[in-house]
Protein backbone atom coordinates (compact mmCIF):
# COMPACT_ATOMS: atom_id res chain seq x y z
CA UNK A 1 0.00 0.00 0.00
CA UNK A 2 2.11 3.43 -1.33
CA UNK A 3 0.81 5.44 1.34
CA UNK A 4 3.34 7.88 3.40
CA UNK A 5 2.50 9.52 6.49
CA UNK A 6 4.78 11.67 6.56
CA UNK A 7 4.19 13.16 2.84
CA UNK A 8 0.53 12.71 3.55
CA UNK A 9 0.70 14.79 6.37
CA UNK A 10 1.61 18.24 5.20
CA UNK A 11 -0.63 20.98 7.00
CA UNK A 12 -0.44 24.54 6.19
CA UNK A 13 0.85 26.08 9.43
CA UNK A 14 2.23 29.20 9.76
CA UNK A 15 6.10 29.88 10.03
CA UNK A 16 6.08 30.03 13.54
CA UNK A 17 5.14 32.24 16.26
CA UNK A 18 1.93 30.95 18.78
CA UNK A 19 -0.86 30.30 15.68
CA UNK A 20 1.77 27.54 14.52
CA UNK A 21 1.31 26.26 18.33
CA UNK A 22 -2.33 26.54 18.38
CA UNK A 23 -2.51 25.05 14.86
CA UNK A 24 -0.69 22.42 15.77
CA UNK A 25 -2.31 21.27 18.90
CA UNK A 26 -5.52 21.33 16.85
CA UNK A 27 -4.75 18.95 14.19
CA UNK A 28 -2.92 16.81 17.30
CA UNK A 29 -6.58 16.81 19.39
CA UNK A 30 -7.97 16.29 15.73
CA UNK A 31 -6.32 13.20 15.02
CA UNK A 32 -6.95 11.90 18.64
CA UNK A 33 -10.64 12.38 17.94
CA UNK A 34 -10.85 10.20 15.06
CA UNK A 35 -8.92 7.25 16.34
CA UNK A 36 -11.00 7.08 19.35
CA UNK A 37 -14.39 7.90 17.64
CA UNK A 38 -13.67 5.26 15.12
CA UNK A 39 -11.01 2.68 16.24
CA UNK A 40 -13.67 -0.10 16.44
CA UNK A 41 -14.99 0.34 12.64
CA UNK A 42 -11.51 -0.13 11.11
CA UNK A 43 -11.29 -3.17 13.94
CA UNK A 44 -14.09 -4.63 12.45
CA UNK A 45 -13.48 -4.55 8.84
CA UNK A 46 -9.76 -5.94 9.67
CA UNK A 47 -11.48 -8.82 11.73
CA UNK A 48 -13.37 -9.15 9.13
CA UNK A 49 -11.03 -9.40 6.35
CA UNK A 50 -12.19 -6.57 4.31
CA UNK A 51 -9.86 -5.28 2.01
CA UNK A 52 -7.93 -2.30 3.05
CA UNK A 53 -8.16 -0.52 -0.84
CA UNK A 54 -12.19 -1.09 -0.51
CA UNK A 55 -11.87 1.27 2.79
CA UNK A 56 -9.96 4.00 0.77
CA UNK A 57 -12.06 3.87 -1.82
CA UNK A 58 -14.61 5.21 1.12
CA UNK A 59 -18.20 3.41 0.20
CA UNK A 60 -17.10 0.46 2.98
CA UNK A 61 -16.70 2.90 5.44
CA UNK A 62 -19.35 5.71 4.81
CA UNK A 63 -22.56 3.85 6.16
CA UNK A 64 -21.64 2.52 9.34
CA UNK A 65 -19.73 5.67 10.07
CA UNK A 66 -22.86 7.95 9.23
CA UNK A 67 -24.34 5.61 11.54
CA UNK A 68 -22.34 5.81 14.22
CA UNK A 69 -22.34 9.70 14.11
CA UNK A 70 -26.28 9.78 14.07
CA UNK A 71 -26.36 7.29 17.02
CA UNK A 72 -23.93 9.46 19.44
CA UNK A 73 -26.03 12.73 18.26
CA UNK A 74 -29.03 11.31 18.98
CA UNK A 75 -27.75 9.79 22.51
CA UNK A 76 -26.91 13.18 23.64
CA UNK A 77 -29.93 14.93 21.98
CA UNK A 78 -31.81 12.46 24.17
CA UNK A 79 -29.83 13.21 27.31
CA UNK A 80 -29.68 16.84 27.16
CA UNK A 81 -33.30 17.29 26.24
CA UNK A 82 -33.37 18.87 22.97
CA UNK A 83 -33.56 18.22 19.14
CA UNK A 84 -30.82 16.36 17.21
CA UNK A 85 -29.75 19.04 15.14
CA UNK A 86 -28.92 21.27 17.84
CA UNK A 87 -26.96 19.12 19.78
CA UNK A 88 -22.97 20.73 18.76
CA UNK A 89 -20.28 17.78 18.17
CA UNK A 90 -18.28 18.42 21.14
CA UNK A 91 -22.00 17.55 22.97
CA UNK A 92 -22.08 13.99 20.78
CA UNK A 93 -17.96 13.24 21.17
CA UNK A 94 -18.43 11.76 24.62
CA UNK A 95 -20.84 8.68 22.81
CA UNK A 96 -18.45 8.96 19.28
CA UNK A 97 -16.67 5.56 20.61
CA UNK A 98 -19.39 3.56 22.34
CA UNK A 99 -21.81 4.47 19.10
CA UNK A 100 -18.93 3.02 16.75
CA UNK A 101 -18.62 0.00 18.88
CA UNK A 102 -22.14 -0.57 18.66
CA UNK A 103 -22.83 -0.15 15.00
CA UNK A 104 -19.04 -1.99 14.93
CA UNK A 105 -20.35 -5.13 16.28
CA UNK A 106 -23.29 -5.02 14.40
CA UNK A 107 -22.28 -4.91 11.34
CA UNK A 108 -19.79 -7.90 11.80
CA UNK A 109 -22.88 -10.32 12.49
CA UNK A 110 -24.61 -9.04 9.71
CA UNK A 111 -27.61 -7.39 11.81
CA UNK A 112 -28.97 -4.51 10.85
CA UNK A 113 -28.64 -1.08 13.06
CA UNK A 114 -31.99 0.21 14.22
CA UNK A 115 -30.11 3.90 15.53
CA UNK A 116 -33.05 4.93 17.79
CA UNK A 117 -33.69 2.18 19.57
CA UNK A 118 -29.86 2.09 20.38
CA UNK A 119 -30.15 5.30 21.09
CA UNK A 120 -32.93 4.97 23.54
CA UNK A 121 -30.79 2.00 25.52
CA UNK A 122 -27.71 3.89 25.52
CA UNK A 123 -28.73 6.67 26.54
CA UNK A 124 -30.82 4.75 29.30
CA UNK A 125 -27.37 3.06 30.42
CA UNK A 126 -25.79 6.54 30.62
CA UNK A 127 -28.73 7.90 33.10
CA UNK A 128 -27.85 5.11 35.82
CA UNK A 129 -24.48 6.79 35.89
CA UNK A 130 -23.69 9.08 38.54
CA UNK A 131 -20.89 11.94 38.26
CA UNK A 132 -18.31 9.54 40.62
CA UNK A 133 -17.98 7.31 37.55
CA UNK A 134 -16.15 10.88 35.60
CA UNK A 135 -12.97 10.28 38.04
CA UNK A 136 -10.31 9.66 36.83
CA UNK A 137 -8.10 7.69 39.08
CA UNK A 138 -5.16 8.27 37.44
CA UNK A 139 -5.12 11.94 38.14
CA UNK A 140 -4.18 12.02 41.58
CA UNK A 141 -1.61 9.41 41.48
CA UNK A 142 1.14 11.81 40.33
CA UNK A 143 1.49 9.54 37.33
CA UNK A 144 4.50 10.96 34.51
CA UNK A 145 4.03 10.96 31.02
CA UNK A 146 6.40 8.33 30.71
CA UNK A 147 4.74 5.96 33.55
CA UNK A 148 1.62 6.76 31.60
CA UNK A 149 2.68 5.13 28.31
CA UNK A 150 4.09 2.88 29.73
CA UNK A 151 1.03 1.44 31.36
CA UNK A 152 -0.48 1.77 28.07
CA UNK A 153 1.85 -0.51 27.09
CA UNK A 154 1.27 -3.20 29.50
CA UNK A 155 -2.39 -2.81 28.43
CA UNK A 156 -1.57 -3.65 24.96
CA UNK A 157 0.55 -6.41 26.06
CA UNK A 158 -2.25 -8.18 27.96
CA UNK A 159 -5.24 -7.40 25.13
CA UNK A 160 -2.91 -9.32 22.67
CA UNK A 161 -1.45 -11.95 25.21
CA UNK A 162 -5.80 -13.28 24.72
CA UNK A 163 -5.34 -13.92 21.27
CA UNK A 164 -2.03 -15.69 21.95
CA UNK A 165 -3.13 -17.76 24.30
CA UNK A 166 -5.82 -19.28 22.33
CA UNK A 167 -3.55 -20.08 18.97
CA UNK A 168 0.15 -19.23 19.24
CA UNK A 169 0.93 -20.37 15.69
CA UNK A 170 3.04 -22.82 16.82
CA UNK A 171 5.59 -20.08 17.52
CA UNK A 172 5.68 -20.58 21.28
CA UNK A 173 3.68 -17.89 23.46
CA UNK A 174 6.47 -15.84 24.46
CA UNK A 175 7.84 -15.65 21.33
CA UNK A 176 5.16 -14.47 19.61
CA UNK A 177 3.84 -12.07 22.29
CA UNK A 178 7.31 -10.63 23.03
CA UNK A 179 9.16 -11.04 20.12
CA UNK A 180 6.57 -9.98 17.27
CA UNK A 181 3.15 -8.45 18.36
CA UNK A 182 4.45 -6.16 21.31
CA UNK A 183 7.44 -4.96 19.55
CA UNK A 184 5.17 -4.32 16.10
CA UNK A 185 2.58 -2.20 18.26
CA UNK A 186 5.34 -0.26 20.02
CA UNK A 187 7.21 0.50 16.98
CA UNK A 188 3.64 1.51 14.80
CA UNK A 189 1.97 3.45 17.31
CA UNK A 190 5.75 5.70 18.15
CA UNK A 191 6.27 6.01 14.31
CA UNK A 192 2.43 7.20 13.34
CA UNK A 193 2.54 9.79 16.25
CA UNK A 194 5.59 10.94 15.06
CA UNK A 195 4.87 10.85 11.03
CA UNK A 196 1.35 12.61 12.23
CA UNK A 197 3.06 15.36 14.51
CA UNK A 198 6.13 16.09 12.72
CA UNK A 199 9.61 16.03 13.95
CA UNK A 200 9.34 19.02 15.70
CA UNK A 201 6.02 18.35 17.25
CA UNK A 202 6.30 18.53 21.07
CA UNK A 203 7.37 15.39 23.09
CA UNK A 204 4.30 15.82 25.59
CA UNK A 205 2.17 15.61 21.94
CA UNK A 206 4.08 12.79 20.39
CA UNK A 207 2.99 10.59 23.68
CA UNK A 208 -0.48 11.80 23.43
CA UNK A 209 -0.84 10.35 20.41
CA UNK A 210 1.15 7.62 21.18
CA UNK A 211 -1.25 6.79 23.52
CA UNK A 212 -4.03 6.66 21.52
CA UNK A 213 -2.70 4.99 18.54
CA UNK A 214 -1.38 2.25 20.77
CA UNK A 215 -4.48 1.27 21.97
CA UNK A 216 -6.45 1.51 19.21
CA UNK A 217 -3.74 -0.30 16.68
CA UNK A 218 -3.66 -3.23 19.76
CA UNK A 219 -7.84 -3.72 18.92
CA UNK A 220 -6.22 -3.80 15.26
CA UNK A 221 -3.45 -5.87 15.43
CA UNK A 222 -5.65 -8.49 17.35
CA UNK A 223 -8.21 -8.67 15.16
CA UNK A 224 -5.49 -9.70 12.10
CA UNK A 225 -4.15 -12.05 14.30
CA UNK A 226 -7.36 -13.76 15.05
CA UNK A 227 -8.57 -13.77 11.73
CA UNK A 228 -5.10 -15.33 10.41
CA UNK A 229 -5.94 -17.83 13.43
CA UNK A 230 -9.52 -18.78 12.19
CA UNK A 231 -8.00 -19.30 8.76
CA UNK A 232 -4.84 -21.33 10.04
CA UNK A 233 -6.69 -23.42 12.12
CA UNK A 234 -9.44 -24.33 9.45
CA UNK A 235 -6.80 -25.19 6.99
CA UNK A 236 -5.07 -27.71 8.84
CA UNK A 237 -8.09 -29.24 10.52
CA UNK A 238 -8.26 -33.12 10.57
CA UNK A 239 -4.60 -32.98 8.63
CA UNK A 240 -1.84 -35.65 9.89
CA UNK A 241 0.29 -34.12 11.60
CA UNK A 242 3.08 -34.52 8.97
CA UNK A 243 1.40 -32.67 6.91
CA UNK A 244 0.48 -29.60 9.41
CA UNK A 245 4.33 -29.56 10.41
CA UNK A 246 5.60 -29.24 6.64
CA UNK A 247 2.79 -26.74 6.34
CA UNK A 248 4.63 -24.50 9.33
CA UNK A 249 8.04 -25.11 7.97
CA UNK A 250 7.09 -23.72 4.44
CA UNK A 251 4.64 -20.70 5.45
CA UNK A 252 5.40 -17.73 7.95
CA UNK A 253 1.86 -16.84 9.40
CA UNK A 254 3.00 -14.88 11.87
CA UNK A 255 4.15 -12.52 9.33
CA UNK A 256 1.11 -12.53 7.37
CA UNK A 257 -0.48 -11.08 10.54
CA UNK A 258 2.04 -8.18 10.48
CA UNK A 259 1.77 -7.35 7.20
CA UNK A 260 -1.92 -7.35 7.38
CA UNK A 261 -1.36 -5.03 10.42
CA UNK A 262 0.98 -2.87 8.50
CA UNK A 263 -1.59 -1.75 5.76
CA UNK A 264 -4.49 -1.54 7.99
CA UNK A 265 -1.84 1.13 10.37
CA UNK A 266 -1.25 3.02 7.22
CA UNK A 267 -5.09 3.31 6.46
CA UNK A 268 -6.47 4.26 9.75
CA UNK A 269 -3.57 6.85 10.06
CA UNK A 270 -4.32 8.40 6.64
CA UNK A 271 -7.86 8.56 7.41
CA UNK A 272 -7.07 10.09 10.94
CA UNK A 273 -4.82 12.82 8.92
CA UNK A 274 -7.42 13.64 6.38
CA UNK A 275 -10.47 14.18 8.87
CA UNK A 276 -8.03 15.90 11.29
CA UNK A 277 -7.34 19.10 8.60
CA UNK A 278 -11.29 19.44 8.70
CA UNK A 279 -11.66 18.52 12.23
CA UNK A 280 -8.74 21.25 13.60
CA UNK A 281 -10.30 23.89 11.89
CA UNK A 282 -13.02 24.19 14.75
CA UNK A 283 -12.44 24.85 18.28
CA UNK A 284 -11.77 21.92 20.45
CA UNK A 285 -11.41 21.50 24.00
CA UNK A 286 -8.42 23.35 26.18
CA UNK A 287 -6.27 20.03 27.24
CA UNK A 288 -2.99 21.59 26.48
CA UNK A 289 -0.57 20.67 29.38
CA UNK A 290 -2.48 17.60 30.78
CA UNK A 291 -1.19 14.26 30.19
CA UNK A 292 -3.50 11.39 28.83
CA UNK A 293 -4.45 8.93 31.08
CA UNK A 294 -3.65 5.19 30.03
CA UNK A 295 -7.41 5.15 29.78
CA UNK A 296 -8.10 8.08 27.42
Amino acid sequence: MALNLRRLNKPDLPDDGPDRGDAAFRTKVAVQQFMNANGPLFTAFAKAGVAVSEVVEGEVIRQPASQAMRLATLVAATLANKEPSAVSAAEARPFRATAASYVASRWLAGMEVDVNRAAAEIAGAARLADRTWDHDSYKDDGISGNASLMITAINAAATLARAVEKYDFRAGRANVLGKRLVPAIVEAASRTARDMLGENGPEADVRNVTQTAARNLCAILEACYERKAREVVALLDGKPEAEKRAWYEANDPLEDVLSAFREWTLCFGAFAIAASRDMSTFKVPETRGREMSPGE
